[in-house]
């Protein structure tokens, strides 16, 4: 039944869910994904939401899933590539966020995969000709609420490994312009390279 644990998932990617910065707990990020889901749930039931069809949902977020661990998988190779490398703190600052970006993609593609069976499953048992009952649209906004808040999560982690890594041509021609003496772009890069780390 270990092997079918996947809240182990979730535990360790909230514990990687940390400022970049200070490596402190990330606490807001942390209580907007443990609330969006039951807001978003509680907010349908108060509406009194009823999805009319569900088939198409299934289909999109089956595709999510796939696209979320394809990015996994993508991510993860690099990350081995980089473990191959003689280390440094730039490498292990890039390091530490790949090993976060691999967990909130694979996290994400966990929950929409749940959410495409969950689906899948209303789509089966509900007449077609009939809307989705109040109760089960209830549960599907609420994974899918925490399906976009996981996507909007791995975007952003996404694109501070990036700049991480390279720092945008703006910083660096900034540092590089206003320094008092003529510095090259390969200097300007690297210091606001040291910047970011700090």
């Amino acid at each position: 039944m270990s092997r079918m644990n996947v809240f182990a998932l979730v535990i360790d990617q909230f514990r990687f869910l940390r400022h970049v910065g200070t490596g402190k707990p990330a606490i807001l990020v942390r209580l907007f994904l443990i609330a969006v889901a039951p807001i978003a749930g509680a907010i349908s039931l108060r509406l009194g939401w009823q999805l009319n069809s569900v088939s198409e949902l299934s289909a999109a977020l089956g595709l999510l899933a796939g696209v979320f661990i394809s990015a996994f998988a993508l991510v993860f190779s690099l990350r081995l590539n980089l473990a191959r490398r003689p280390t440094s703190n730039l490498k292990q600052r890039a390091s530490r966020l790949m090993d976060e970006s691999a967990l909130t993609l694979l996290t994400a593609g966990l929950v929409a995969g749940t959410d495409a069976i969950w689906v899948t499953v209303v789509s089966a048992a509900n007449d077609t000709d009939t809307p989705v009952s109040v109760w089960p649209t209830a549960i599907t906004v609420a994974l899918s609420a925490l399906v976009a808040a996981y996507f909007l999560l791995a975007v952003r982690r996404l694109h501070v490994l990036y700049v991480d890594t390279f720092p945008p041509f703006w910083k660096v021609q900034a540092l590089a312009g206003g320094a008092g003496t003529a510095m090259d772009l390969e200097e300007a890069a690297r210091r606001v390279a040291i910047r970011n780390r700090t």
